[in-house]
């Protein structure tokens, strides 16, 4: 009989469970749509579902910084055509499939119709989506977010001049975080909410836009640096794992 697979040491097996938690949460918000014969009891259920998308994007933002953190940890430098290079190996070939899927095979559309070609190629499909008048395949917007999340972050590291200290990253998280919560509030404070177009406005406006979604992504990062950078605290941290996970439940469902 072979040997097991030898597992890499420093494996989260924690982010596996989150990301599969993630993956049900989304999966059964949309499950619960019209055009699906779902169980009663299931919005109840899943109406907070949606909070699956943010969950990745946390996951991104910790998996991808880490990566770039650690790359800086040991060399002293990021290797940027290695990264894109991995990033599009990872990504471009499957999107190309569906878009062409989308592009060519017109009933395969679900929705309204389709965005320009070059809107998805050049991951600009979530900056003034309409979601009424182009439904189809809508849910790209997401990759859209994390591509320019990849396209970002590094160049983010090199311009702060390679920072190695926890603080400086405190500090740029912070007015990252910060400014898009701002962002989001003028934009809301904007909105007619008694209008027939709140919904799809709100998306447009507020729910797609890159530059409103970055409180998970930067959550993710600001949690990379400190596994990366301040490892004591990490450790610290980690001993009340099943604590942090008590409280958390208990802010979601306060919330």
């Amino acid at each position: 009989m072979s040997a097991l697979p030898k597992q890499p040491e420093n494996k989260l097996y924690g982010l596996d469970h989150l990301r599969a938690l993630a993956i049900l949460m989304v999966l059964l918000y949309h499950y619960q749509m019209p055009m699906f014969g779902h169980p009663e009891w299931l919005p109840e259920f899943s109406g907070f579902g949606w909070t699956g998308v943010d969950l990745f994007f946390v996951l991104s933002g910790f998996l991808i910084a880490s990566q770039l953190f650690g790359e800086m940890k040991k060399t002293g430098h990021i290797t940027l055509k290695t990264f894109f290079i991995k990033r599009f190996l990872r990504i471009m070939p499957a999107f190309w499939v569906v878009v062409g899927l989308y592009y060519f095979l017109p009933a395969f559309h679900e929705r309204e119709k389709f965005l320009p070609v070059w809107r998805y190629l050049t991951f600009t499909q979530n900056l003034g989506l309409n979601v009424r008048t182009f439904g189809t395949f809508s849910h790209a917007w997401s990759l859209c977010v994390e591509e320019h999340f990849y396209l970002l972050l590094p160049l983010v590291i090199i311009l702060m001049g390679y920072c190695t200290t926890i603080k400086k990253w405190v500090v740029l998280l912070s007015i990252m975080l910060l400014t898009s919560m701002i962002l989001r509030q003028l934009i809301w404070n904007n909105l007619h909410v008694d209008s027939d177009d709140f919904g799809v406005n709100w998306y447009q406006s507020i729910y797609y836009p890159t530059y409103t979604r970055l409180d998970g992504l930067v959550i993710g990062v600001a949690i990379a640096a400190f596994y990366q950078y301040a490892p004591d605290t990490w450790r610290r941290i980690s001993k009340y794992g099943n604590l942090w996970l008590m409280m958390g439940l208990g802010l979601l469902t306060g919330a």
